[in-house]
């Protein structure tokens, strides 16, 4: 009983504490996450905001050893076009402080650094994982968006209304890190559709960002 009591405590504070760390993707018609590495403590959100400009874009989680490639239950956040603003975005609840690798798998942006890293380990940079994933000859992506729930934020008379649709639950494969998403934005889903069609022309191409 004891125990029980002091694990609710001990996530109560956790939750109190609990933090969002704003990341940017492809601002200014960067090819970039921004930061690209940052430390998360269990009950913290990161929340990937997604501009237009050098897009559509995509978060998707993989290992160390093998740069711009999934893992069996990865986070991926499909393709994203984005806004001028960042109003489009994609929201991941940590979990666990296992370290999260995570890179753009649209043509070249992983190969040519749209990389980053949550809470990386004492003997590892995105630094290391960048300069490994110059050398992947195509980065790929799970074949459909995982994890969560997604959400459309969408213009009513009297402000916005959430459109919600609750998705599979999954973890971070062999880091075990279970995790829950959120996309949301002024776009809707008509807008990841279109940009998931873009994604995919563009992907099929040889051409490099």
């Amino acid at each position: 009983m004891y125990s029980s009591v002091f694990t609710l405590l001990s996530f109560g504070l956790a939750a109190v504490g609990a933090k969002n760390i704003d990341i940017r993707v492809g601002q200014n018609g960067t090819i970039k996450f921004v930061p690209d590495s940052m430390m998360a403590d269990v009950g913290d959100t990161l929340r990937y905001h997604f501009y237009n400009g050098s897009g559509p874009h995509s978060v998707v989680s993989g290992s160390l050893a093998n740069p711009c490639m999934p893992e069996i239950g990865s986070l991926f956040s499909d393709y994203i076009e984005g806004d001028a603003t960042g109003d489009m975005t994609y929201e991941v609840n940590i979990t666990s402080t296992t370290p999260i690798w995570f890179y753009c798998s649209l043509k070249k942006h992983c190969q040519g650094g749209m990389v980053g890293v949550v809470n990386p380990p004492s003997n590892a940079t995105v630094t290391d994982y960048a300069n490994a994933a110059k050398n992947v000859s195509a980065a790929s992506a799970p074949s459909s968006a995982t994890g969560g729930v997604s959400t459309s934020v969408l213009p009513t008379s009297t402000g916005s209304m959430n459109m919600s649709m609750p998705m599979t639950s999954m973890s971070m494969g062999a880091s075990s890190t279970a995790m829950t998403t959120t996309a949301a934005g002024g776009a809707g889903s008509s807008a990841t559709s279109k940009a998931s069609s873009a994604a995919a022309s563009a992907t099929s191409s040889s051409g490099a960002a």
